[in-house]
């Protein structure tokens, strides 16, 4: 009699129990799973400071950069092999770039490691700063007085951007000046798009160059510099026909001069160019390659060390068409003319590569010589 009386009593526990474990850790429970509850967040409006106030003093920590990897699908994928544990040929290497009345520091680093050591330049030369943006990677420099002149003050801008190779940096720079009158009421000048003494830029642009040549060390990351945006500027994709080419996000002025500087470097001897169609006729003759510590048209190296010339191995190593051995002979490329081909496009410039005597490409020599390119474009 006891346990019937008690067996009604234990089924309405039990009961009781299930139902409050669904209740703590069920899908609508106290305790359940919240892994993905990230996938309904929205986004709100960015926050608005008041009326009067610089909005630069507003700015997302830590925002989120917009990323794109290379995209050679249209047939079946292939896990590729890691990159080589080996030194970077251009690592420790300062370049002064210039195109047209435009110039900049070319280095390698990521924009978050050369943050600190640009800063560390103004601070070394007691420069004070009026606006620092490390999201945005713009730095301007408080009015400065320049030696044998009461009168005369000038100004810099520091711009930091990702390069157009992967864990690279340039570094722009603009000057705008003024002469100040005592007792007068001066209204300075306001930053335009290019310096307004040329000679002054060129003079801080080298002063800075020589700086970050001969401090290689990186001694810290910047948290918040690592909001400037390190998408990839260069790419190999598929078109419409599904034709490999490179997609080379920058204006087609400087990609037109990017692509001639990067040939000799690749390996490549232009043969002749047409500029109005965007041809260069090249023939890839790796013995002639120049090599990598030379610097091209329009450049300027500024380098502590010489650098050690880089290997072929790499690209041998990810095309089976190329053969085991290690001389040139055995590629199928050497001596071969091809015609490059860049067309604007939205957003930069595309690059093809064809035979010269339009005989159709071997599996994986199409692939191979864009990588090449794609891995010297600066």
């Amino acid at each position: 009699m006891t346990r019937m009386r008690f067996l009604p009593l234990l089924l309405i526990a039990s009961t009781l129990s299930m139902s409050g474990c669904g209740w703590l850790v069920g899908e609508k429970g106290y305790f359940r799973d919240r892994g993905d509850d990230y996938r309904k967040a929205t986004s709100i409006p960015p926050m608005q400071p008041p009326e009067g106030k610089k909005p630069q003093a507003v700015e997302p920590l830590y925002p989120i950069p917009v990323e794109r990897t290379d995209a050679l699908l249209g047939k079946e994928f292939e896990v590729p092999r890691p990159a080589p544990l080996v030194a970077d040929p251009e690592q420790d290497v300062v370049r002064i770039q210039k195109l047209g009345e435009q110039q900049w520091i070319l280095l390698d680093g990521a924009p978050g490691e050369i943050w600190p050591r640009l800063r560390a330049f103004l601070v070394s030369n007691q420069i004070g700063l009026d606006r620092e943006e490390a999201a945005n990677g713009v730095m301007e420099t408080s009015w400065l007085q320049l030696k044998g002149s009461d009168n005369r003050r000038e100004k810099y801008r520091y711009r930091v951007d990702q390069g157009v190779q992967r864990n690279s940096t340039e570094i722009y720079i603009t000057q705008i000046s003024y002469t100040h009158m005592p007792g007068a009421d001066d209204k300075p000048p306001e930053f335009k798009d290019t310096s307004m003494s040329a000679e002054r830029e060129t003079w801080m642009v080298k002063e800075l160059a020589g700086y970050l040549a001969n401090t290689t060390e990186q001694a810290s990351v910047s948290l918040l510099a690592q909001g400037i945006s390190t998408a990839n500027k260069v790419y190999i994709i598929r078109g419409a026909d599904q034709i490999p080419m490179i997609d080379l996000r920058l204006p087609f002025e400087r990609a037109w001069a990017s692509l001639g500087r990067s040939l000799p470097r690749a390996g490549f001897t232009v043969q002749d160019l047409d500029r109005s169609a965007g041809i260069y006729y090249v023939k890839y003759e790796p013995s002639q390659k120049k090599d990598d510590a030379e610097a091209g048209e329009g450049e300027v190296e500024i380098s502590k060390e010489e650098p050690k010339s880089g290997g072929k191995g790499f690209f041998k190593r990810l095309f089976s068409w190329w053969g085991d051995d290690d001389e040139d002979e055995d590629n199928p490329a050497v001596g071969r003319a091809y015609r490059l081909q860049m067309r604007e496009a939205t957003g930069g410039a595309t690059i093809e590569v064809r035979r010269e005597d339009g005989t159709p490409f071997e599996d994986g020599e199409n692939e191979f010589l864009l990588g090449v390119i794609k891995a010297n474009l600066a």
